[in-house]
């Protein structure tokens, strides 16, 4: 299954005329508050450059008998003539191995259409999990954002459904306020709030039952984002 991904990995490069990608580095920590205390501490530091980008990321749990988790993620990032995007990329997670395969389409001067399929490969199963969005721009890089993703890990009737809403408000030195709101199947909802301000990253986010548990968590982010090159 891993030769599968790796082989729509590869066939989803197109030959084209790429555009100047952005160009920035960045890190962050942020702590996840959970309602049965086993807290964690995530930290991650990433690069953009060019047509590709690596993340490092560690997550370390508060409950010494849960075990902490390296997270090396890579992407391939590229652009054609029309500033459409085609994203490969890689996540080593524990035991299992996530990559995705996603685009993001110009469709006109305000509009963008994006997919990605995104198959979790573990040693004795292989799951699915599919997103499609419509984004709407306006002014200096505002967007408003309606994602579906669709994520089987729950088994059958608990297969989760998420449909994270997004504002963004941004200026043309790349400061912005964002708000997103997702509510989720079973009842279940999240909210965050996020923004920049010249090199600084803050957030905060709030999910009742995470994933595919019963818990409720806050996670709180401060962190730093630097441009490199400015994308023409």
């Amino acid at each position: 299954m891993k030769r599968l991904a790796w082989m729509l990995l590869a066939m989803a490069l197109p030959a084209a005329a790429w555009a100047t990608p952005p160009s920035y580095v960045g890190a962050q920590y942020r702590y996840w508050a959970f309602s049965n205390h086993n807290d964690l501490r995530d930290g991650l530091v990433y690069w953009m450059e060019g047509y590709f980008h690596v993340q490092l990321e560690y997550w370390d749990f508060v409950d010494r008998d849960t075990k902490d988790r390296f997270r090396p993620e890579v992407g391939i990032h590229l652009r054609d003539y029309r500033k459409s995007v085609y994203t490969v990329g890689w996540r080593g997670e524990q035991r299992q191995d996530r990559f995705w395969l996603g685009t993001d389409q110009v469709l006109s001067a305000h509009f963008v259409g994006r997919a990605e399929v995104s198959p979790i490969v573990a040693r004795d199963s292989t799951l699915w999990v599919f997103s499609g969005g419509l984004d709407y721009y306006w002014g200096s890089y505002n967007f408003a954002q309606a994602t579906v993703i669709h994520d089987p890990r729950g088994g059958g009737s608990k297969d989760l459904w998420v449909v994270p809403l997004r504002v963004r408000l941004a200026n043309e030195q790349d400061d912005w306020v964002q708000v997103t709101f997702a509510p989720a199947s079973g009842r279940a909802v999240g909210w965050a709030l996020d923004l920049k301000k010249r090199w600084v990253r803050l957030g905060v986010e709030r999910n009742n039952r995470y994933d595919f548990t019963d818990l409720d968590n806050t996670i709180y982010t401060v962190g730093f984002e630097m441009p490199l090159r400015r994308p023409e």
